[in-house]
């Protein structure tokens, strides 16, 4: 699952720039409506040649005019065999929790499978000073890439800082131990190792439920 998740992002990374999106041959976007057509891979809909625009490669936008947004119903949507994205509207209509930072007019890169599902989003390193988020001297070197987990039993966003992936852990007590245990689990690559384990450990978890077990959409 750990190697899978990567090689997934990296595709994302190489074809989601802004230069390689308009050279890609995707000539059909398909939406979703629910986590059942999501983990059946049964679209609602599809719509031919649309625009598909990114800010960075962790914010999409999809769109047919300008002024339509109606795209941004969907729950989902996939491009390719490999690409899908879930719907910053969708979140922030249903879900609770960490929504700041994400907007409800762009789609953000998705990963799932039948038990856990999270997205991905670009973030302000939390080291930047006041004085570089509010005179905007902030580059992309101060950006990272933060994990939100979908916690549907409580229909919340968890963005995953170190707190959070402890909270994570807490089903898995050998790995919560060795995480909370480590000095530099703070740094953004140590929380994403541990939450690629928890991934692994949470899949193959026959006690934990299955996401069509908790939602009702």
């Amino acid at each position: 699952m750990h190697n899978w998740l990567k090689i997934i992002l990296l595709t994302l990374v190489t074809s989601c720039s802004v230069n390689s999106l308009a050279q890609e041959p995707i000539d059909t976007v398909y939406f979703y409506d629910s986590w059942k057509q999501i983990l059946n891979n049964i679209p609602e809909k599809m719509v031919v040649s649309p625009v598909i625009e990114d800010i960075n490669p962790f914010e999409i936008d999809i769109y047919t005019t300008s002024n339509d947004y109606s795209l941004y119903n969907h729950v989902a949507a996939s491009l390719g065999d490999s690409i899908w994205l879930v719907s910053g509207k969708y979140i922030r209509n249903n879900y609770k929790g960490d929504l700041r930072e994400l907007s409800s007019a762009k789609y953000y890169p998705l990963f799932f499978n039948e038990k856990v599902a999270y997205l991905l989003s670009l973030t302000i390193n939390e080291n930047q000073s006041l004085k570089d988020i509010l005179f905007g001297t902030t580059d992309d070197d101060d950006l990272v890439v933060c994990f939100y987990y979908l916690d549907f039993r409580n229909r919340s966003v968890r963005k995953v800082t170190s707190k959070v992936m402890s909270e994570l852990l807490e089903d898995y007590h050998d790995l919560q131990m060795r995480f909370e245990g480590m000095k530099n689990n703070k740094r953004n690559e140590i929380i994403e190792d541990y939450f690629y384990k928890f991934v692994d450990r949470a899949t193959d978890d026959i006690m934990r439920p299955y996401i069509l077990d908790l939602v009702s959409d």
